[in-house]
């Protein structure tokens, strides 16, 4: 059933890495056994081959720079992010008609990040295809980002624990809030640096970089030359 159908028992969703086929992700409105947002989670668990646990939010883009974020209960160890106060939505039958608003087909785009445990998580933004391009990329969209390269890259770092125990002296805390200072995210930077991880957890793209260049002192990026020496 389509997916704007409000009355049908399923809404399929339509994702996709750059370079792959559309996969559907089908959420049954007759299944109370869990809440609803939670088979979404598994379904990208299954597309990404990260552990459900390790998969911590999606992320719709609803136009004019809204987001609504969607948060999994569920994962472990427990998210501790203090920029995740709530999800401003509850993930309904009626919400997700209004938030995909006729589209039926999204790109994946990757997000990762390390709570404020230091633990590494994966999340995605669905990116509705009327703003993506089939071969450039574009602000929301990157082909040499959102692909299954850089999710293999991903999947490792999120899974290895070996990795995150090595890093975690080196992850200073307080991280947030921006008024901490730039010191910190400096420090947190340099040990991704450290452990040859950073060009993987950062947008690399160049026209995500480009737009971010009048902003850059509050915004975690990779500079251009890194970007054109690991496109790709």
């Amino acid at each position: 059933m389509i997916a704007d159908n409000i009355d049908s028992e399923q809404t399929v969703i339509k994702v996709k890495l750059s370079g792959e086929d559309y996969r559907d992700i089908v959420i049954d409105w007759t299944d109370t056994s869990q809440a609803y947002e939670q088979q979404v989670f598994s379904r990208l668990a299954e597309i990404s081959e990260i552990p459900v646990e390790r998969n911590a939010e999606f992320t719709f883009m609803v136009g004019n720079d809204r987001y609504e974020r969607f948060i999994n209960k569920r994962t472990e160890p427990k998210l501790d992010f203090t920029r995740y106060v709530r999800m401003w939505l509850e993930f309904n039958r009626e919400n997700l008609s209004n938030l995909i608003n006729g589209n039926e087909h999204f790109g994946l785009a990757l997000r990762p990040f390390c709570d404020d445990n230091k633990h590494f998580y994966i999340g995605y933004i669905f990116v509705p295809e009327r703003l993506m391009d089939p071969t450039e990329c574009t602000l929301d969209f990157c082909h040499y980002s959102d692909n299954r390269a850089r999710l293999k890259k991903l999947k490792a770092i999120v899974n290895n624990s070996a990795l995150q125990s090595q890093m975690a002296h080196l992850l200073v805390q307080p991280r947030w809030p921006l008024g901490d200072g730039p010191d910190f995210h400096d420090r947190w930077r340099n040990a991704y640096r450290r452990f040859n991880v950073m060009q993987y957890l950062y947008r690399t793209c160049y026209p995500f970089y480009q737009n971010l260049t009048f902003v850059c002192q509050y915004v975690n990026f990779v500079p251009a030359q890194l970007y054109l020496r690991t496109r790709g």
